[in-house]
């Protein structure tokens, strides 16, 4: 299989990445201007805010907790050369779920049984993901 293949759902990451970051920046900027928060908010984040900014904020942090797992996972598959049909499937899953959890958290940050089961759902699948890559490095 051609390694290259675990690119496309890596970078599809990324692109949901700076989607998410520029959507934290439009967010604080429509506060801003409405006058929900003051601008000095932003140079330490501390004082009065209202929700969603913060959930923007948490939605953005999100970004780079979990899938930095994805990201390290997924070169090491790359440079090593060891990509199959089983990571592609893993981390395209991984991938969708990690769209889901956002698109969740943009919408409706307080439904928080299904952002957990999609949460959990990529958590497990990027955990099978290290543990079929540490068991060929062992059987290697």
């Amino acid at each position: 299989m051609d390694n290259t293949t675990i690119l496309f759902p890596l970078i599809a990451m990324a692109g949901l990445t700076f989607f998410v970051t520029a959507r934290l920046y439009f967010v604080q900027y429509k506060a801003t201007k409405r006058r929900e928060v003051k601008y000095g908010f932003f140079s330490v984040y501390q004082g009065e805010a209202p929700e969603f900014i913060q959930a923007a904020r948490d939605h953005y942090k999100n970004m780079f907790e979990l899938p930095v797992l994805f990201y390290l996972w997924a070169v090491i598959l790359f440079a090593s050369g060891q990509v199959d049909a089983a990571d592609l499937v893993l981390s395209w899953l991984f991938v969708i779920s990690r769209y889901i959890h956002s698109f969740i958290r943009a919408t409706d940050h307080t439904k928080l049984l299904f952002r957990l089961s999609m949460f959990s759902m990529g958590y497990f699948l990027i955990l099978m993901g290290w543990v079929k890559l540490l068991i060929q490095l062992i059987i290697k």
